[in-house]
């Protein structure tokens, strides 16, 4: 059996089991409705017997005329009888048991005797009274009223009127005793009413709870046999995961399972040989590659193995070119016609078609092969009569005749780094599908071969790169003063750290004569080596310019005169100069698309920029720059910074800011520079935190003694 048809027939049964439940559950609620039903038929019984007994006991005092009188009683008499009848015709009376029917029908005979014995003959005496002219004598005053009345003038009232009060009394008597009688039947029948209904309610909930608890049953069980058959195949795929091929899948369950058993079987034995393939495969092309790093020769390998583990009479490798545009023919193993249309002169020798496709690169997107390529996802055409793009291809017994072709893109990373192509060209054979499939995993591995080959030759050539770096590095640092120069009533302190091995900050400071001194700050557009070369070439320009006779602004005029056109276009330096007079107390400050100096005037207790406009150097040769003068009191403090450095990245998102650092810088004024550019270091290092710097910091802090 089927496990639709299986599950279909649970489905069933639960479905079945439910309409049973629901149906009884539905006639125990009719019943409980009726039930409830005839205690409020009761209720309305009881209600008109109440009527009736009013009626009876204001008999002799209701101002009314006989015939109303007997009209009103008669009335609630026949209300009574047609509630009590609707009770007697209720069928919940018959749910409760034969008993309530017996107590029932004497109920219903006491009535009857009530109104043969004593309601029949009131009536009667009544129409003979009002037959008789007693209507219009006792007038609307009432019986007993109009006795006190009348008795004198008319003594012959008297009699009728006891005759009649004695009916009365008499009806009243047995209408108490009846109503007596009739309330202990309808609160025994209320309270066996009320056991029914909790039974009935109590019946009701147990079948739903069996039947939940039956459909729960077949569930698990149903749910247990798939779950164990379920368990029993993913057991056999754990130990296949595990490399076990020695165990095969039973399953006798007559259903899918056990077909699926048999295809489980005959996929591992499939799969065993897949693998025997693989590892050839693997080791043919670890023999190839231990010859040296040659990727060409290792591509021909890697083809030549295609070959070798697969029933393909021919193939080719094509890589793509570093433009990204191309793919070219990197190997070959066999006479691999051109699968695309040709010339007719190419077409008609195998000679013709190998030089065609040595020579003719093929664009991305073009052909079976170029498509491959572009999309990275596999092509494979079992029968070139089946496909439109190899209609040129489908001619038998033509040189260009392929019957089935495979393209296999090499991917790394979402990387296509070519494609290897492969034919059958025997007629009427074929690649079958696990050998398309052999073909794609043979592909990823060759496609990580070739990627470790790269990734080896770039390792080479990266550590090779590297040392060079160190020793460009070593350089670069040793054209930075190793010793900052004595400044006659100043103290200088620097603070510099580079975000890579090569900075693409420099500063220099340098007597220009035994009174003056210059300080140099520089950012270099870019980073690593480019950077570094240009600026040792302004370190070398600005030390060989420099001259006591010349100001900041002609050197930086110079400069940029010599640099524009020297370099590229999209090389450029961003840097200031200020010398300091030390005789004269004075600085002069030239920039030239630096970031401005900050000047902290100890009298006012603030800080204001500095700045003087000009373009970087290196950027337009006619670009002239000018100069700043000021003077420095005692406690003054000149800063001096790349923009790498407010520019740095805290652990929470933001930067470290001017602001920030003139605060600290402010909050400390009265400490040592060596001091100061200590804590402002720290205090960078704690802002940032395990971030890396984004980009190179320099500082230099100036202050007077």
């Amino acid at each position: 059996m089927r496990i639709r048809l299986k599950l279909s027939v649970v489905e069933l049964t639960m479905a079945l089991g439910f309409v049973v439940a629901i149906s009884i559950s539905l006639f125990y609620m009719n019943s409980m409705v009726r039930v409830k039903n005839m205690e409020y038929q009761a209720e309305r019984v009881v209600s008109s017997l109440a009527r009736f007994s009013n009626q009876t006991e204001g008999f002799l005092i209701s101002a009314k005329l006989l015939s109303e009188l007997k009209n009103d009683w008669n009335e609630s008499i026949l209300q009574f009888e047609s509630e009590f009848q609707l009770f007697k015709d209720s069928k919940a009376v018959n749910i409760l048991g034969e008993e309530r029917l017996h107590e029932l029908a004497a109920v219903d005979g006491t009535w009857n005797e009530i109104s043969q014995w004593h309601i029949q003959p009131l009536f009667e005496y009544l129409d003979a009274m009002i037959s008789n002219g007693f209507e219009e004598k006792l007038g609307n005053i009432g019986i007993l009223q109009a006795l006190f009345t009348l008795e004198k003038s008319n003594p012959g009232l008297a009699d009728p009127i006891m005759s009649l009060t004695n009916y009365r009394n008499n009806l009243e008597k047995t209408t108490v005793a009846f109503s007596a009688r009739l309330d202990g039947f309808i609160n025994s029948l209320r309270s066996q009413s009320e056991i029914y209904i909790q039974d009935s309610l109590k019946i009701v909930s147990i079948i739903v709870i069996l039947t939940i608890i039956i459909s729960l049953l077949i569930i698990n069980i149903t749910a247990r046999r798939i779950s164990a058959r379920i368990g029993m195949v993913d057991d056999a795929v754990q130990v296949l995961t595990q490399g076990d091929f020695s165990k095969n899948l039973t399953i006798n369950s007559k259903d899918e399972f056990e077909e699926l058993a048999g295809h489980y079987n005959t996929f591992k034995g499939e799969l065993w040989k897949k693998l025997d393939s693989i590892l050839e495969f693997m080791l043919q092309i670890g023999e190839s590659i231990s010859e040296g790093v040659d990727i060409n020769n290792a591509l021909q390998h890697i083809l030549d193995s295609f070959i070798k583990n697969t029933t393909a009479d021919a193939g080719v490798v094509f890589m793509v070119d570093e433009n990204q545009q191309f793919i070219d023919l990197i190997a070959l193993d066999g006479f691999f016609p051109c699968p695309y249309a040709v010339s007719e002169i190419v077409s008609r020798t195998k000679k013709n078609q190998t030089e065609y496709i040595k020579n003719h690169s093929i664009s991305l997107g073009e052909t079976i092969i170029g498509i491959a390529v572009k999309t990275g996802e596999g092509i494979f055409i079992k029968d070139s009569q089946d496909h439109e793009m190899l209609t040129q291809n489908s001619v038998k017994g033509s040189v260009q005749y392929i019957h089935s072709i495979a393209v296999i893109p090499l991917i790394i990373s979402k990387r296509v780094l070519g494609a290897v192509a492969l034919v059958r060209t025997t007629e009427d054979m074929a690649f079958t599908d696990m050998e398309f499939t052999n073909m794609k995993t043979f592909g990823d591995y060759a496609a990580l071969t070739i990627d470790n080959m790269y990734n080896f030759t770039e390792t080479v050539q990266h550590r090779e790169m590297e040392r060079e770096l160190r020793i460009a590095s070593d350089i670069q640092k040793n054209l930075l003063p190793k010793r900052i120069p004595d400044v006659k009533g100043c103290s200088i302190g620097v603070h510099t750290e580079a975000a890579r091995a090569m900075s693409g900050d420099y500063y220099d400071i340098y007597r220009l004569d035994k009174n003056k001194i210059a300080l140099v700050i520089c950012d270099v557009v870019g980073k690593g080596v480019p950077a570094s070369l240009l600026m040792v070439m302004i370190r070398t320009v600005i030390r060989f310019i420099s001259s006591p006779k010349r100001g900041s602004e002609d050197i930086l005029n110079v400069l940029n005169k010599g640099l524009t056109r020297r370099i590229g276009t999209d090389q450029y330096a961003t840097l200031s100069i200020t010398v300091i007079d030390e005789d004269l107390g004075q600085v002069d400050f030239s920039n030239a698309g630096h970031s401005p100096m900050l000047y902290f005037n100890n009298k006012d207790g603030v800080f204001s920029p500095v700045d003087t406009q000009g373009l970087p150097v290196g950027v337009e040769a006619k670009e002239t720059y000018i100069k700043k003068t000021f003077k420095l009191e005692k406690n003054d403090i000149l800063v001096l910074y790349t923009d790498g450095l407010p520019e740095t990245r805290g652990a929470g998102g933001g930067l470290y800011s001017i602001e920030t650092l003139k605060k600290l810088i402010i909050d400390n004024k009265e400490k040592s520079v060596e001091k100061i550019v200590d804590i402002v270091e720290n205090d960078i290092k704690q802002f940032k935190g395990a971030l890396d710097l984004i980009d190179d910091q320099t500082l230099i802090i100036v202050k007077v003694d």
